[in-house]
């Protein structure tokens, strides 16, 4: 699609004015050093870096892997990375299919010289093997051709190269490149020409036609390789194709939750400079007007800026826009705040670990379009240490922050259009904070040194607390407030707290933070934390370790009681109370147990099993890179709620649960009589009731297509969907490429879907009933209280007007039926061996 120059370059927002003759404006001053440039053509991109201001963020119409490594500094663009070969990629126009011509053209220079070696350049038709009309794909996993000049004193095109001029100014030259598709092939010529005439010029013919992304390109034979600088950059022809869709930025996605009455949204924004504005405005379409709600500040750090709407009626839904002004334009990002589902069932899309071997997650981001949840919970790992396909940065603290955001950009830059209409929950994992394993210790740090002798298992967090603090503010910063905002050591923020959406009441909590680390309960080096051998009696418990820790302990204790809002109760967290895999790593290796899960300490993962089934709360979580559903044991098998661990977005490291291949006995099989399910003890003493298991296949090395291999690793996500009403839950697995337009079996895995009751979830067996209540107002709150100990025994919100409390000892019990000014209490309340005792209320 053609436009014109004024058009162009409003739609490319950089708002840059149009030169007849553009000169790299570091040349200007001085004639006898500008560089020529032909006269522009009619219709171009054209980016002028000197007009912009310095930031790290190029602009909407870019994407730079690594992210950090690039920025507009000194008037021009300039790339300050350490890899072998970084991109910046132009989104927004592109070489299109077919026959058309196309030229390429900078002003660039040396900026650092680091042993004569590295080059620089342009990659032309850059596009990804397994999803090649893929943009996002395309960054991270595209091959292209390499065109350029290197420092060793060559024009290249590919393999192909040609010898500069002797003394050849690296420190400032223009760099041109054209192409001509002619059906069989793509004609490419390179010059390249110093700022005192010295050029080369380099003709080669490649095969195929040329399509994809383009992009400025750092390039080197190693890493640590010398740096270049760009003035301005010029792309046009026939074969470049406008694609303003691709545009990422400025304001990249928005995340929101609405509890009670209450609106809280996150504005994400990338790097943008202390030049550029630091404001996000909200606005709300209010009878066909968008009407400003608020303005908010952009935190310097996390680059995000978070409104609070109290008092929010949530029986429509409504249409919400953000607006930012950058480099004299304004910028809108447009969502919907979806109307509250309280007459119908809630929908439950749970995801997590996005290994970025799967980016960007297409045919799973489209079927999770498909299924439609009215709610999302990303349950941890967010991101890897090596998405993006570069390493992370440790240190320094504003670098390591700088690296973070680039890999959580692709985290939004992948489910944003899933993000804008819908509430998320989110919640940082190990992975999120650049640790393998996380026992956080309350938020006690460690130093690089110490970390270093065993790696991840050690408790303690790595990063800086500032860096970690902004890892919970762009996470968890649109999620309720904190329900105890204490810091943690180490001045860590916390953000467990409860959330209450379509009648079902989340606790959300942090199974990492407050856990004591392995070395509390084993010596040794290396890998403590896997147990290859049986551990022995009491040597993985004690009364000085935590595993959730008091505070939010607490927080259940008083979450199982409060019912305000809510007919169900469900525990979101990190990862399974318990060890299912049996099988881990490449070389797929039989553990006894893993600490990198929730079943140990055994006594302080009791309680918390033991606290939430007074409510009858289901429990999801995600993290073992395996899909489950277990019921809990404390007692006695089965007397625990269930749980679902929902399936990998993307799997990385691989696991199975196959305990019969290892000839652990077990008991209870379901009637599917699966193999791999029944129930089994695990390593620290745990007896799970596997119902159902999702295991990837062996094959999995030898696939190449991305999104294949993902398929084989058991990848996918979770449908769960609350019945308010007849209070059932039903638990679905999809399967990464499963083709949701089809009732098949093959979209999900053995054993699924699975639907139970509310109260399956406390599988306590009684010794007894209290007498039957009936009551004359329905679906009240009832809460039983035992009289020796004033412990909660149970609550719920039953359905209907009858109801017979089940109690587990003998003695006196409260009775509390009802909430607020009409909560009545009955005391002195004992079993009855009477089944026709009735007490009216």
């Amino acid at each position: 699609m053609k436009i014109k120059r004024r058009k162009f370059m409003q739609n490319l927002g950089l708002a840059v004015p149009v030169l007849a003759s553009p000169l790299n404006p570091i040349l200007a001053s001085n004639p006898r050093e500008r560089t020529h440039i032909p006269p522009l053509q009619a219709e171009q991109f054209k980016t002028d870096f000197g007009k912009l201001n310095e930031r790290v963020w190029i602009g909407s119409s870019f994407w730079a892997v690594p992210m950090e490594d690039w920025a507009i500094k000194n008037r021009r663009l300039e790339f300050s990375g350490v890899e072998k070969q970084s991109r910046l990629h132009i989104l927004t126009y592109v070489l299109g299919e077919g026959q058309g011509d196309f030229t390429m053209a900078a002003n660039l220079g040396l900026l650092e010289n680091k042993g004569h070696t590295g080059g620089v350049g342009f990659a032309l038709g850059i596009r990804d093997h397994t999803d090649p009309t893929s943009v996002k794909a395309a960054c991270y996993f595209g091959k292209g051709i390499s065109i350029g000049v290197n420092l060793e004193g060559d024009l290249y095109i590919d393999d192909r190269k040609e010898t500069l001029p002797i003394g050849f100014d690296f420190d400032n030259f223009y760099l041109q490149m054209k192409g001509r598709n002619t059906g069989n092939g793509t004609r490419l010529t390179i010059e390249a020409r110093d700022s005192i005439g010295k050029k080369a010029i380099l003709e080669h013919t490649v095969s195929g036609d040329l399509v994809g992304l383009v992009a400025l390109e750092n390039k080197g034979k190693q890493k640590k390789g010398s740096a270049f600088w760009w003035a301005d950059i010029q792309l046009s022809g026939t074969k470049v194709q406008y694609r303003p869709e691709n545009a990422f930025g400025p304001i990249l996605w928005a995340m929101y939750t609405l509890s009670r009455g209450q609106l809280k949204l996150t504005a994400q924004l990338p790097p943008v400079g202390t030049k550029d504005s630091q404001q996000v405005e909200l606005q709300f379409l209010r009878n066909g007007k968008w009407i400003k709600a608020a303005k908010g500040q952009i935190d310097p750090v996390s680059f995000t800026s978070t409104f609070t709407v109290d008092d929010w009626d949530a029986s429509e839904d409504v249409q919400y826009r953000l607006r930012y002004s950058l480099d004299k334009k304004w910028h809108s990002y447009e969502g919907v705040v979806r109307q509250e589902p309280l007459g119908r069932a809630l929908i439950f899309g749970g995801l997590t670990c996005q290994h970025a071997m799967g980016f960007p997650y297409r045919p799973l981001v489209e079927n999770l379009g498909k299924s439609n949840p009215d709610i999302l919970y990303f349950s941890g790992d967010q991101l890897y240490e090596g998405n993006g396909g570069y390493p992370i940065k440790r240190e320094p603290e504003d670098k390591a922050i700088l690296n973070y955001l680039g890999k959580w950009y692709m985290f939004g830059w992948a489910f944003g259009e899933m993000l804008r209409n819908r509430p998320t929950i989110c919640t940082p994992d190990d992975h999120d904070v650049y640790q393998g394993n996380l026992w956080g210790e309350g938020g006690e740090g460690i130093s690089f040194e110490e970390w270093k002798k065993v790696r991840d298992a050690h408790g303690g967090l790595v990063q800086t607390p500032n860096f970690v603090n902004v890892v919970n503010k762009t996470q968890c910063g649109h999620m309720p407030a904190a329900y105890d905002p204490t810091p943690m050591k180490s001045d860590i923020s916390t953000w467990y707290t409860h959330l209450v959406y379509g009648k079902v009441s989340f606790a959300i909590v942090s199974d990492r933070l407050f856990k004591s680390g392995p070395e509390m309960v084993r010596e040794g080096e290396g890998r403590i934390d896997h147990l290859t051998e049986p551990a022995k009696p009491g040597e993985l418990d004690a009364d000085d370790l935590s595993f959730l820790g008091q505070r939010q302990l607490d927080f259940l204790t008083d979450w199982v009681a409060d019912w305000k809002g809510a007919n169900m109760k469900v525990l979101l967290s990190q990862t399974l109370f318990s060890n299912v895999g049996t099988h881990h790593g490449p070389e797929k290796q039989f553990l006894f147990g893993d600490l990198d899960s929730g079943g140990w300490p055994k006594s302080k993962r009791d309680k918390v099993i033991e606290t939430i089934r007074k409510a009858c709360a289901f429990h999801i979580n995600g993290d073992q890179h395996l899909p489950f559903i277990v019921q809990y044991s404390v007692d006695e098998p089965r007397d625990g709620g269930w749980t679902f661990c929902t399936p990998a977005i993307s799997t990385g490291y691989p696991r199975w649960g196959q305990p019969d291949s290892v000839n652990l006995p077990f008991t209870d099989r379901p009637e599917h009589g699966l193999p791999n399910t029944g129930c089994y003890r695990d390593g620290f003493g745990n007896d799970n009731y596997i119902y159902a298991v999702g295991n990837p296949t062996d094959d999995f090395d030898g696939e190449t297509n991305r999104y294949k291999r993902a398929q084989k690793k058991a990848s996918g996500y979770g449908i769960i969907t609350f019945d308010t009403l007849e209070r059932t839950i039903k638990i679905e697995a999809i399967r990464f490429l499963a083709d949701l337009n089809t009732d098949s079996e093959a979209n999900t895995y053995p054993g699924w879907p699975l639907t139970i009751r509310q109260s399956d979830n406390d599988g306590r067996r009684p010794i007894g009933y209290l007498p039957k209540l009936v009551m004359a107002t329905p679906d009240q709150v009832v809460k039983v209280v035992n009289e020796d100990t004033q412990e909660l025994v149970h609550a719920m919100r039953v359905k209907g007007n009858t109801y017979i409390p089940k109690v587990y000892e003998q003695g006196k019990y409260t009775l509390v039926i009802g909430e607020g000014g009409t909560k009545k209490e009955i005391k002195g309340i004992e079993i009855t061996t009477d089944p026709q005792e009735v007490i009216a209320v």
